[in-house]
């Protein structure tokens, strides 16, 4: 019984003495995150002179001077951070100056340094400032601890990095090659970080779309999917046959949005595609477009299978003037009695009453006039809906 009572009492001290030494620990990183926050604060008010220096002299000639005192660790801290911003948001030469001022105040060479020798975290938080500072000499260690680091959110913060740091594309290849090979398709986001890197963005998405492999053709379709140029179209027309659905998808949407005009055979071939998603983008295609050549594909699609086409057709034939709305009437009419006819009436119906709504503009007043006048014209109602003047 008394040993087990010693050995309670012993227990008992040895967690007061735990508790007392984190007590202990809390308290003192509580005053070094004090004293380090109050040090900074200091330095922002002592550096504030020297930062409207920088700024008005960014674009001067000759190199920008540094500050007229020596750097302890945190100051050293503080002006990086000032500096990577100015560096992230200027461009050209500005961008120059700034990159050149990291080199002469000796933070490109002390992160240059804890990437190779630091510890895990030391080397991390250098890919970070180094790639915000741009050095180009980092790549290489860069793409040595890219290769070797586990699947993590870390992993992103190095190949951000490279991006930021590349010296041409091949440096960007093999970080997106890199990353690839852990197999968890994450294209947005490599997009993103490819156009981080000074280099032609839009040729290298155009290479990437030339592979053999999806994961490739996937990040060069999610670089593309902002570009508006016909070359553009022409790059990803073979990809419309592709048997991947999601690639099929992609490539479709970058083609129309990009074309100016739309050949007969695509056309065809997109409305007698099996996805109704591929439908519905060739029929707004055509009504973007205004391409009254194509009503006739319009109208059939009116009858199409799939409601989200037909609502697509219906709407955009309402945009391609007369003959589109005419031809919308005239197919809800030969239906009426069927539930696509129905449909396609209460379409018609919503649009007049909200068009009945902004007469004030002249181009709905004129879509009004036509749509109200078509609508009696067919369907025969004995309530006139009367034209506007």
């Amino acid at each position: 019984m008394y040993n087990n009572l010693e050995a309670a009492i012993k227990i008992l001290y040895v967690l007061i003495l735990l508790n007392i030494v984190f007590a202990f620990v809390v308290y003192f990183m509580k005053i070094r995150t004090l004293r380090k926050t109050r040090l900074r604060r200091k330095f922002e008010v002592k550096i504030k002179d020297y930062l409207t220096y920088v700024l008005v002299n960014i674009e001067a000639e000759g190199p920008l001077q540094a500050p007229p005192f020596l750097l302890n660790k945190v100051e050293q801290e503080v002006i990086q951070e000032r500096l990577n911003d100015m560096i992230e948001n200027f461009t050209g030469t500005p961008r120059q100056r700034c990159m050149e001022l990291c080199e002469q105040l000796g933070l490109v060479q002390y992160h240059l340094n804890r990437l190779k020798k630091g510890s895990y975290t030391g080397k991390i938080d250098a890919a970070y400032h180094l790639g915000c500072m741009r050095v180009q000499e980092a790549v290489p260690d860069l793409l040595k601890l890219l290769r070797t680091h586990k699947l993590n959110s870390s992993l992103f913060v190095i190949a951000r990095s490279i991006a930021k740091c590349a010296r041409d594309e091949r440096d960007v290849k093999e970080m997106v090659q890199i990353l690839l090979s852990h197999n968890k398709g994450f294209y947005d986001l490599l997009v993103d970080m490819i156009k981080e890197a000074d280099i032609d963005h839009g040729a290298l998405f155009a290479e990437f779309i030339q592979r053999e492999s999806n994961d490739f053709i996937h990040i060069g379709l999610c670089g593309l999917k902002d570009y508006t140029e016909p070359t553009v179209a022409s790059a990803v027309y073979r990809l419309i046959d592709s048997s991947d659905t999601t690639i099929q998808h992609k490539a479709v949407e970058i083609y129309l949005k990009s074309v100016h005009f739309l050949p007969r055979n695509v056309v065809q071939k997109l409305q007698q595609h099996p996805l109704d998603e591929v439908r519905v983008q060739i029929v707004q295609a055509i009504s973007d477009l205004k391409l009254v050549t194509y009503i006739h594909v319009m109208k059939d699609a009116l009858l199409d299978e799939s409601k989200r086409v037909s609502v697509a057709s219906a709407k955009g034939l309402l945009v391609l003037g007369e003959a589109g709305i005419a031809q919308l009437c005239g197919v809800a009419a030969e239906v009426r009695g069927s539930e696509q006819g129905m449909y396609l009436q209460m379409l018609i119906e919503e649009e007049i009453k909200s068009l009945s709504k902004q007469l004030h503009d002249h181009d709905q007043l004129t879509r009004y006039n036509s749509l109200s006048y078509h609508y009696e014209k067919t369907f025969g109602k004995n309530k006139r809906i009367y034209r506007v003047v």
